[in-house]
């Protein structure tokens, strides 16, 4: 029989769409403790048209209504045909913002990381991640490039390509533990992908072999990410609340395992970077001075969750697509087999093999531009400019979504049809289809997600077809609202 896993609910036990407005409303109470509306200086010095909607909340609720529904191309479309095609004006989570709609925006906003923008993240986001109250997160961010470079040297594509055949090794092991039929073969798949997404960024990312640490991390790292996409009030029995007490076990855990990491090191007489930790300890900031356990933990736990939550997301609409369209599947099913056919008994993936996967990460490509593992993402100007001939003033907040392209039926005809031949050729005009960012802000795993998003689809496939156990199962806040269960059957032999 199969068990679902619950749906945590904040304070009450309520349908998702009642859940989402009453949280909203008690939001109104709470909102400038952690949001402050934005007031600019020149509130009618050409500023991209548009409306900041009701007092305090602006037009959050809309959003998160369209958010909740999996429609948040409906909520940029609207105000695009009203307003312009390029930047409107908004009010989102308590601040007065600037929506960038478009290739043309996209492309402005990649290449000016850092000189005229930069990342941001609302309070709430810092209380879970960063221990210095005092210091911004747009500050993080920014002085942050450092850590990025270090993530890119670390994920480069030759040290990627070779992490293929570990992949491999542990996608088989998972896929026998937790999806082989003998119980029916019934999986809840957003819940096993992920926990196959967090084994991997253990094992490759932080370097973390015991197993005990796995089982203990993983339910709290899944806390932490329903704290960051709730309604930020810290109150006992909100699931904000749980996230930050949660955060604070990982973060003194991965202390824990940087400080034993480090003492190691220490003891090496020429010592190696094989994971991420190890490389935040034994290479200097930008001042010369070497990182503290405590900022290595703190980064660490970061990149884990990024990974963690895009990846395992993209793997769950991948398997829901390949269970709806049986003929997108059977072109998969003859990709993998044909590789299959030429390996050896027990013979692990390499990287030639991962390159002949076209066709497959063709469809995984149409699943992120449908379904993107992300959703939104902030910025924040550092001083003024102009974009397309209006005024953002210094300290904007600027928002951007890969809806704004992913849906446009001038860039996608047909958008809501599923077809990978989008991405045969050339692919998809430059700007267009942006699931992993661009320019500087370009999400530096991408590789390691393709080939992670790969191997596990390759040994999925090759061993069973399914179908799912809810036909119509709904989407809520991104994510299938039961986990996407399925029923698994091998292939005949």
């Amino acid at each position: 029989m199969l068990h679902y896993s619950s749906i945590d609910m904040d304070l009450f036990s309520l349908s998702p769409l009642a859940a989402l407005l009453f949280c909203t409303s008690l939001t109104l109470i709470f909102l400038f403790s952690f949001f402050p509306l934005s007031k600019h200086k020149s509130p009618n010095a050409n500023l991209p048209p548009g409306k900041v909607g009701y007092p305090m909340i602006g037009e959050t609720l809309q959003y998160l209504l369209f958010f909740q529904k999996g429609q948040q191309d409906k909520f940029i479309s609207e105000r695009r045909t009203k307003y312009s095609s390029d930047v409107f004006l908004t009010s989102l989570f308590g601040h007065e913002m600037f929506f960038f709609c478009g290739p043309a925006a996209n492309k402005f906003l990649f290449s000016n990381e850092n000189k005229l923008v930069a990342s941001w993240w609302p309070k709430a986001i810092d209380k879970l991640f960063y221990s210095d109250p005092s210091v911004s997160s747009t500050s993080i961010v920014v002085k942050s490039k450092l850590s990025r470079e270090l993530i890119a040297v670390f994920l480069k594509p030759n040290t990627v390509q070779s992490f293929t055949a570990t992949m491999d090794r542990v996608a088989r092991e998972h896929i026998e533990k937790y999806w082989e039929p003998e119980a029916g073969g019934e999986v809840v798949v957003y819940e096993a992908a992920k926990k196959y997404t967090f084994d991997l960024a253990c094992k490759l990312l932080a370097g973390i072999e015991n197993p005990e640490h796995w089982t203990e991390f993983h339910d709290k790292f899944a806390s932490v990410l329903a704290g960051m996409t709730s309604v930020p009030i810290d109150l006992p029995g909100t699931t904000f609340r749980k996230a930050i007490k949660d955060a604070r076990f990982v973060s003194e855990k991965l202390v824990s395992i940087v400080k034993e990491r480090k003492a190691m090191l220490e003891k090496e007489e020429n010592p190696t970077i094989p994971d991420l930790v190890s490389g935040y300890l034994l290479t200097p900031d930008e001042n010369g001075k070497f990182r503290t356990v405590e900022d290595t933990a703190e980064k660490i736990m970061g990149i884990m969750i990024g990974g963690f939550e895009t990846t395992s997301m993209a793997l769950t609409y991948t398997i829901k697509n390949l269970a709806e369209l049986p003929h997108i599947y059977q072109e998969v099913y003859k990709e993998v087999m044909e590789i299959a056919k030429a390996k050896g008994p027990g013979e692990l993936l390499s990287w030639s093999d991962i390159q002949k996967m076209r066709n497959t990460w063709n469809v995984v490509c149409e699943v992120m531009r449908l379904a993107p593992p992300a959703q939104i993402a902030f910025k924040e100007a550092l001083t003024d400019f102009t974009f397309d001939g209006y005024r953002i003033p210094k300290e904007s907040k600027v928002c951007w979504s890969f809806h704004s392209t992913h849906k446009d039926p001038a860039y996608f005809p047909n958008p809501e049809k599923f077809d990978p031949n989008r991405f045969e050729g050339n692919g998809p005009a430059p700007y267009t289809f942006v699931p992993f960012g661009g320019g500087q802000r370009m999400c530096p795993g991408k590789e390691y997600a393709r080939i992670e998003i790969l191997v596990f689809i390759y040994n999925l496939v090759k061993k069973f077809h399914w179908k799912k156990l809810i036909p119509n199962d709904k989407i809520i806040f991104k994510s299938p609202e039961r986990g996407l269960p399925i029923c698994l059957k091998p292939h005949e032999t």
